[in-house]
C-alpha cells in the first residue's frame, strides 16, 4: 500500500522512470538477439567456407560515408565486413568524397577486382553502374547493400526491433555473394540527343557519354517536391507534407511544362532491335561483352524473329506536371519502359486536398505509354525544374530513354 500510494503521489517521475527503463530493457534486448544472430550467422558462412574451400577473391567496396545518416560506414565495418572476412575475400574499401567520384574511379580502373559492393544509397548505385558500362570489355559482378537513405515512419520512437530486422535485411543482401546466387539483370540508358535536330530521327550525341540507372526517371512538380522536403527536417515525418503545402501557394512553381515525346513499342527482341545495335559501334560491346555465353544464341534467334510493330515510332505532345519513367517486366516476361505522365494537379485547394496521395506517390497519371525507347523533348523554361535519374539531378535536355538487357551481373 505504501508503494501504490508512494507511485500516485509522485505520478510524473513515476511515468518518466517506467519509459527511461522500458527503453533500457527493449534496448539491451534488440542487442542482445542482434549478438545472437550474428554469431548464428557467422558460424554458418566459416563452415559453408570451410567445407566448399574456394579461393579468396578481392572485393572493392564503395562506400558513400554521408549515407544513411553517416552510419554506412560503421554499420558495414560492424556487420557486413566480418562475414565477408570470415567468407575468404580479401576487402578493400573507397571512400567516396564527392558526386561522381564513384563513377569516375571504376570507368577509368586499370583493372577492376573480382566483385564491387556499393554500401550507399541509390545515387552511388548509378555512378557505379554507369561507370562499369561506360568501360570497354569485360565488366565484374556487383552487389547492392541497402544504405541508402531511411524511408521508416519518424513516429517509430521506442524501434522495437526495428534495429534487429534492419541488420537481417543488411545481412541478408549480403549472403547471395557469400553463397554465389547472382542473376543478370536489365538497367536503364540515357542519352543525350543533338538539341540541333529536335525530331525523331535523331541520334544519341557522340560528345556526351550515356548515363545508366536501375530505379528510373523523375522529372516534374512533385519530384521538385520531393527533393525540397530535406528542407524542412525539423517537422519530422511532416516535412514532405509541408514542402507539398508551400509548394501549392508558390508563386515561382513550374505546374506545368510542355513535353514532345517519340517512343517505340515494347518488343522482347528481333532483327530491328539488332540492326539498331549494329548501327552504333560505340555501343556494340554491350550485347558482346555483357551477355552471358548462352544467351548469345538467343541473340542469334532474335535476328531470325521479324516485329513490323517494333521499328514503328509514335509520337505526341503533352503538357504535365510530372513523369515518370521506371522499368518493368510484362505479362510475357520482358523488360520495357512505363513512362507515366501526370496532368491532374491545379494550384489551391484542389492541391491541398491531393497531398496525401502526393506524399504517397499515389496519384494518378493521365496517361501510361508502355515502350521498348522513348525520347523526350522538354521545353525551355526560365526557372527549369532538373531531371532526377536514381536520385541524382541532371540539366533538363531532349534525352533517349531505352533498355540495356541481360546488362550487370548482380549478386541477389
Amino acid at each position: 500500500m505504501n508503494t501504490l500510494k508512494l507511485i500516485r503521489n509522485n505520478w510524473k517521475k513515476s511515468l518518466f522512470l517506467s519509459c527511461v527503463v522500458g527503453y533500457g530493457v527493449s534496448t539491451i534486448k534488440t542487442k542482445l538477439d542482434i549478438k545472437l544472430y550474428m554469431n548464428k550467422l557467422s558460424n554458418e558462412v566459416l563452415h559453408s567456407n570451410q567445407t566448399t574451400n574456394v579461393l579468396p577473391k578481392n572485393v572493392l567496396v564503395i562506400m558513400n560515408p554521408i549515407a544513411k545518416k553517416k552510419k554506412a560506414e560503421n554499420l558495414f565495418k560492424k556487420y557486413c565486413e566480418p562475414l565477408l572476412h570470415l567468407a575468404g575475400f580479401s576487402v578493400e574499401i573507397l571512400r567516396t568524397n564527392h558526386i561522381g567520384h564513384a563513377k569516375t574511379y571504376v570507368e577509368e580502373m586499370s583493372a577492376l577486382p573480382d566483385v564491387i559492393v556499393v554500401a550507399g544509397g541509390d545515387g552511388t548505385k548509378s555512378e557505379v553502374v554507369t561507370g562499369l558500362l561506360r568501360r570497354q570489355g569485360e565488366i565484374c559482378p556487383i552487389s547492392l547493400l541497402p544504405l541508402g537513405r531511411e524511408k521508416a515512419s519518424g513516429f517509430n520512437f521506442f524501434n522495437f526491433g526495428s534495429e534487429l530486422e534492419f541488420v537481417k535485411t543488411l545481412c541478408q543482401a549480403l549472403l547471395p555473394l557469400l553463397n554465389n546466387q547472382y542473376k543478370y539483370a536489365d538497367v536503364i540508358q540515357y542519352d543525350v540527343l543533338d538539341e540541333e535536330n529536335n525530331n525523331e530521327n535523331d541520334s544519341p550525341s557522340n560528345s556526351l557519354k550515356p548515363i545508366f540507372g536501375i530505379n528510373g526517371f523523375s522529372w516534374g512538380l512533385l519530384k521538385d517536391i520531393d527533393t525540397l522536403k530535406d528542407k524542412y527536417w525539423y517537422v519530422g515525418p511532416l516535412r514532405h507534407h509541408l514542402a507539398a503545402f508551400f509548394r501549392s501557394f508558390s508563386a515561382t512553381a513550374n505546374w506545368d511544362s510542355k513535353t514532345d515525346y517519340v517512343y517505340t513499342p515494347p518488343c522482347p527482341g528481333c532483327s530491328n532491335c539488332c540492326a539498331e545495335v549494329e548501327d552504333q559501334p560505340t555501343k556494340g560491346f554491350f550485347l558482346s561483352k555483357l551477355v552471358k555465353t548462352q544467351n548469345m544464341s538467343r541473340a542469334a534467334t532474335q535476328k531470325l524473329i521479324k516485329n513490323d510493330s517494333c521499328a514503328t515510332k509514335l509520337s505526341g505532345c503533352i503538357n504535365s506536371n510530372q513523369i515518370n519513367i521506371n522499368l518493368s517486366h510484362n505479362e510475357e516476361n520482358f523488360s520495357e519502359l512505363e513512362s507515366k505522365f501526370i496532368d491532374s494537379l491545379q494550384p489551391g485547394w484542389d492541391f491541398i486536398k491531393n497531398i496525401p496521395k502526393i506524399t504517397n506517390k499515389t496519384v494518378e497519371p493521365n496517361l501510361v505509354l508502355k515502350s521498348r525507347t522513348i525520347k523526350l523533348y522538354p521545353s525551355v523554361s526560365d526557372e527549369p525544374i532538373f531531371y532526377s535519374i536514381d536520385g541524382e539531378e541532371y540539366e533538363p535536355r531532349p534525352i533517349q530513354v531505352s533498355i540495356v538487357p541481360n546488362a550487370i551481373k548482380v549478386f541477389c
